[in-house]
């Protein structure tokens, strides 16, 4: 194995990074002797692949994989060409054209169909291999005493696409009496795609496609390519499921692009779910071969953008062709240090619909407290207030303790937080809004920091601290105007979306007191961060659910 080399590049969103690595073993290819005269006979190594990890977003680390040719020799089923020109002074002749060699199992040698000896001494031979020995898509053209040439295009289709490899050795003495060296040498880049540092949406995905790229043109035997002028794209369908955690292989080895080496701009990767849902970046790069480029994808949590039904999230224009439906907008881009330990990391998104209205947040209020995870530890001031983002940690306690007095959560006894538990089941919120089966904490009755932040982030409030609550600097109006914005344009696609409105008070899970709870108040002449209701109020009353992903 050889040493490994490690860089860093930029390029952006999805993710890029590069690790050079060579390794080769030797394969003895000894063909028969006849009489007193050698015949030609070769060594043969295949180098492993270099990789060069790249992330378009981040700086990000290399690793290495294994190749399309993950031996670092030609195992004995393969077959590969050759072609052999004899060199006389200034005369060429071509003693082997494109012949196949293969194993001869019997004899455990690798042979060409026609036996060829070495000429002798006073001339020398030129040798030129290439695997595999047929190749689809190209065609080898060589008169004696030229270079060959391949004139090949890369098919579009990644399943199909070959990792083709070529071997030169020149000027080999005529009266060689040992195995002649021949180093095979990967004439493509290949690309492959892992789910980056960042994440993406857990799904399946149908298929990427990297367009912008050029398809064909013609490789000169130990030199190098010269590109074409027709620009394609190339798309690999792996129908893989992901759960969007980072460092996961999104393409295996058999879903591999094999490009033709070039330097290349604003090039489009498109990621594409099964549901429609699709996401593109443009990127540019320097393509060489024999390296493996492995676009490390990831899809970043934007405030303002919509969390989805099939569990993905971004803008509507990246769910045009989607058959998901927009449920919530998202209002933060990171989660609370609990719910992040349950794996939700990403962000958090308040539902477009309501669950319920003029309910109580407790039935019969008893003055005791009920939020075990919090016991009288309330947020009585505003900057406690907004640093309660643990909704679903309070709805947890609930739903696995009960509430004061033994009360179990039921419709009855905590109204509000069964409503939001319950939301997307028909009875609480259409079916169409019920949470994705996956990484998400599902619907839950939202805290008063939670509320806050998206006030402050889609409301576009400016809170003014009065401190045992916050209130806008702002109209309700003109915050309920900002809010309903993002909702309208969401109604499009999902028509049970419902707008916020003056009068309307929207419960929390946080309890202010033993026998108050917080809201967020639309009031009119401002909205209110705030703890003044007593549990059982229910006029003006609204619950609206937030899901953690």
């Amino acid at each position: 194995m050889g040493k490994k080399f490690l860089r860093d590049i930029n390029v952006s969103l999805l993710l890029l990074i590069i690790i050079p690595t060579f390794c080769s073993c030797t394969n003895e290819m000894n063909m028969l002797e006849r009489n007193n005269n050698e015949q030609i006979n070769f060594a043969v190594s295949v180098p492993s692949w270099k990789s060069d990890d790249s992330t378009a977003g981040n700086p990000a680390k290399t690793e290495t994989r294994a190749p399309p040719i993950a031996d670092t020799f030609l195992g004995t089923d393969k077959t590969f060409g050759i072609i052999a020109d004899v060199v006389n002074g200034s005369n060429y002749t071509t003693e082997i054209d494109q012949e196949v060699v293969s194993y001869n199992a019997t004899n455990k040698i690798w042979e060409t169909v026609a036996n060829h000896y070495w000429p002798g001494a006073n001339k020398t031979v030129n040798f030129y291999a290439y695997y595999p020995a047929s190749i689809t898509n190209g065609t080898i053209t060589h008169t004696a005493g030229t270079t060959p040439t391949l004139t090949y295009t890369v098919p579009a289709d990644a399943t199909t696409q070959v990792d083709i490899m070529t071997a030169t050795g020149t000027n080999v003495s005529g009266n060689t009496n040992s195995s002649t060296p021949l180093t095979f040498s990967h004439i493509f880049a290949a690309v492959k795609f892992a789910v980056g540092t960042n994440g993406l949406p857990s799904g399946i995905i149908k298929s990427i496609t990297i367009s912008g790229i050029k398809s064909s043109g013609t490789y000169t035997f130990g030199s190098g390519w010269a590109l074409g002028s027709t620009i394609s794209s190339f798309t690999v369908s792996p129908s893989t499921t992901i759960t969007g955690a980072a460092g996961a292989n999104i393409t295996s080895d058999t879903f591999t692009m094999m490009m033709i080496p070039q330097i290349f701009t604003n090039a489009t990767i498109t990621l594409t779910y099964n549901t429609g849902t699709s996401y593109k970046q443009t990127i540019s790069g320097n393509w060489t071969a024999g390296t493996t480029y492995t676009y490390n994808l990831s899809k970043p949590v934007n405030i303002g953008d919509y969390y989805y039904s099939d569990g993905t999230w971004g803008t509507i224009a990246e769910h045009s062709s989607s058959t998901a439906l927009p449920i919530g907008i998202i209002f933060y881009n990171s989660t609370s240090l609990l719910d992040s330990g349950h794996g939700w990391k990403h962000g958090y998104a308040m539902a477009l619909q309501t669950a319920a209205k003029s309910i109580p947040w407790e039935s019969s209020n008893d003055g005791i407290v009920d939020n075990k995870d919090v016991n009288t530890n309330f947020p009585t001031t505003f900057d406690k207030m907004k640093l309660d983002m643990d909704g679903y940690t309070h709805c947890l306690s609930m739903k696995t303790y009960g509430g004061s007095n033994s009360k179990i959560l039921s419709n009855s006894n905590y109204p509000a937080y069964y409503s939001a538990l319950n939301f997307g089941n028909g009875t609480y919120g259409s079916v169409i809004n019920a949470a994705p089966k996956t990484n998400n904490s599902g619907w839950y009755l939202p805290s008063i920091g939670q509320w806050y932040y998206f006030m402050l982030n889609i409301g576009k409030a400016s809170f003014i601290n009065n401190g045992t609550s916050g209130s806008s600097a702002q109209a309700s109006s003109t915050i309920e105007n900002s809010i309903n914005t993002y909702i309208n344009l969401a109604k499009t696609y999902n028509n049970t979306s419902e707008t916020v409105y003056s009068i309307s008070w929207n419960w929390c899970s946080s309890e202010y007191s033993a026998s108050i709870a917080c809201d967020a108040a639309f009031s009119g002449d401002a909205v209110y961060i705030i703890g003044n209701l007593s549990k059982e109020y229910i006029d003006n009353m609204v619950v609206r659910p937030a899901i953690a992903f």
